[in-house]
């Protein structure tokens, strides 16, 4: 049963490849030099890439702030230490 339907998965799949109309994306695709086409590309990279901005100024942000409490030794030697 489980090879059947993995040999039916595997058939839409290489059905899928060999169609080329199937295989695009989508209709603006084909135009690459439209300004819109560019416009699209481009707000589709900004919104796949705002999460690891955001997360990385975040973790930046929190470096920095642990980084600069430790980065002095604010502590007082014990009071009970003579001569030291």
């Amino acid at each position: 049963m489980i090879d059947r339907y993995f040999s039916f998965i595997i058939g839409i799949l290489v059905l899928a490849l060999l169609i080329p109309t199937v295989a695009e994306a989508c209709p603006s695709c084909k135009t690459m030099d439209d300004p819109i086409v560019q416009g699209f590309k481009w707000s589709i990279l900004f919104l796949m890439a705002m999460p690891y901005i955001v997360s990385g100024l975040i973790g930046g942000g929190v470096f920095y702030v642990y980084y600069r409490t430790h980065r002095t030794d604010n502590r007082k030697p014990p009071s009970n230490v003579k001569g030291v």
